[in-house]
């Protein structure tokens, strides 16, 4: 549940991490850590409140994941958040997800109030199994919490040749976003993804909120001091859908197709408990052409659109997944720049936990 929006254009020359990050006692808004020091320190987390080391290497990796991207409301911003649902009993991290529908091509999965970055991983997996197999596949979520920023799995998918659609909601609870000018909420950010492959990686993949803004970077903005854009909210201070009725139209089939389909729930009168529905459908590209002449061709329009000229003062396209995937290769060289209040909330965790807590980058 990210906002790949920010991918689709080249935005202002990058800033290499050395040059914004300062160390872990100048003061600076951010401190440089490096990639394998944060999946150390967030997979022992994961472990110290009873995640299974393989499971917790996994999470924390996609955790690590979207902080190297530069997709900070999705990385080490949520560990806490993550620790505490395990420590309250809200999410089981041993969890252990089962298929509890199974029609070949079509199943869904009861994730066992586990981590939703495990489940749809394993939401994932089959789908593109199946879809190997049947040429399309879809399977539903119910019962999981939150599964972070869902291009991974979009990315995962169009590496082994298959595109897919996602569409999630949170069954109904943890509304935030209302209709536009709307004075009460009515539905969450449920989000919507799509991913398919190209020649080489980075492969095309759009992972958007339907709300005017993620809400997970509506709090980093808060966390910064940022100024909130009026834009983003109704005059009653709730989240908008973007781009008016089109963006309530997309949350509209993410509550039925993620909600009502997968049986985690939809808006209502009533109080819903907080759970992710999610829907992946996948489809096999090779089943319907083979992949190398869908990749040439995809391959020539995207650069075809992305080398439109652009009127001055106008940022240059650029293709979904790409900017991504730039920033991880810097910041893998270079070190992240973790968020001041994301670097302190790790060190107050690592003492909690008593575990070996976040180091900064030397030099």
């Amino acid at each position: 549940m990210t906002d790949e929006t920010n991918s689709t254009t080249a935005g202002s020359a990058q800033v290499g991490p050395t040059a914004l990050a300062g160390s872990a006692t100048d003061g600076a808004a951010t401190v440089l850590v490096r990639g394998e020091e944060l999946q150390r320190f967030t997979a022992q987390a994961l472990m110290a409140v009873g995640m299974r080391e393989d499971d917790a290497q996994e999470m924390a990796g996609q955790i690590v994941g979207s902080e190297l991207a530069g997709h900070e409301p999705h990385g080490m911003r949520r560990l806490p958040e993550y620790i505490r649902q395990a420590q309250s009993g809200g999410t089981d991290p041993a969890a252990v997800p089962v298929v509890d529908l199974d029609r070949g091509a079509l199943a869904r999965i009861d994730g066992q109030r586990g981590f939703g970055h495990l489940v749809v991983r394993q939401a994932t997996q089959r789908a593109i199994e199946r879809a190997k197999v049947d040429g399309i596949a879809a399977v539903s979520v119910h019962n999981s919490a939150y599964a972070g920023r869902l291009s991974h799995f979009c990315e995962e998918a169009a590496e082994q040749g298959v595109a897919t659609l996602i569409f999630v909601n949170t069954g109904g609870a943890h509304r935030t976003v209302s209709v536009p000018g709307g004075t009460e909420a009515r539905f969450s950010t449920n989000p919507i993804a799509a991913g398919f492959p190209r020649s080489q990686a980075p492969h095309f993949v759009f992972d958007i909120a339907t709300s005017a803004v993620a809400m997970g970077r509506l709090s980093e903005w808060r966390d910064r001091g940022e100024e909130i854009p009026e834009e983003w909210m109704t005059p009653a201070g709730l989240l908008q859908p973007f781009g008016g009725h089109k963006g309530l139209g997309l949350a509209m089939v993410a509550e039925a197709l993620a909600g009502a389909l997968s049986t985690a729930g939809t808006p209502s009168e009533k109080e819903e408990d907080d759970e992710q529905g999610v829907l992946i459908i996948a489809i096999d590209v090779a089943g319907l052409r083979p992949l190398e002449e869908f990749t040439a061709e995809t391959d020539t329009f995207l650069r075809f659109i992305a080398d439109t000229p652009v009127a001055e003062g106008w940022e240059k396209t650029r293709i979904p997944g790409e900017s991504s995937a730039a920033t991880t290769a810097i910041r893998s060289r270079e070190g992240t720049p973790v968020q001041r209040h994301a670097w302190e909330s790790a060190q107050r965790l690592a003492q909690e936990l008593g575990i070996d807590p976040l180091t900064a980058a030397e030099g």
